[in-house]
């Protein structure tokens, strides 16, 4: 048996590609089960109250890569990451009642987030459509955790 070298067949990691194949498939078939709310819909949730955050019962998170939270995020939520969400939520939210609004990138990983919480039991989880991307697009605030050097030294 011949072997092919692995830079013959190897797909290049991007956080901007389009899904294709068996995972594009994998998302069709969860998102008619999961519930998504829009960035106007979470925006008004949020503005209830701006400088207490969200009522109690509502919890956002952020399901990204720690590198990707380190860069920003939305105000309020809190880092689950998607690969303890299952083992930490209920720390998180303790209430399977409690409305949860789980966020990516673009809005894919969500939805496979979200149809984990429903398989446990929780009955009110929302993925966000578009993710943090479309929040942004919406120019929705945005907390920054990281500056690179050039930006805090332009601070003084």
């Amino acid at each position: 048996m011949q072997r092919m070298p692995l830079a013959s067949h190897a797909m290049p990691f991007s956080m901007t590609a389009t899904p294709l194949g068996r995972f594009a498939d994998h998302i069709k078939t969860l998102q008619p089960n999961v519930k998504e709310m829009t960035v106007s819909e979470l925006d008004k949730r949020l503005c209830v109250d701006h400088i207490h955050g969200p009522p109690a019962n509502l919890h956002i998170l952020d399901v990204r890569e720690t590198y990707e939270w380190n860069e920003d995020h939305i105000p309020f939520a809190h880092y689950t990451g998607r690969g303890n969400l299952e083992r930490d939520i209920e720390g998180v939210v303790p209430d399977l009642y409690d409305d949860v609004v789980l966020y990516c990138a673009g809005g894919m990983r969500s939805i496979i987030a979200a149809d984990s919480l429903q398989k446990m039991g929780y009955c009110n989880v929302y993925s966000l459509t578009g993710g943090i991307a479309a929040w942004k697009k919406a120019s929705l605030p945005i907390v920054s955790n990281f500056k690179t050097f050039s930006e805090q030294v332009k601070d003084y």
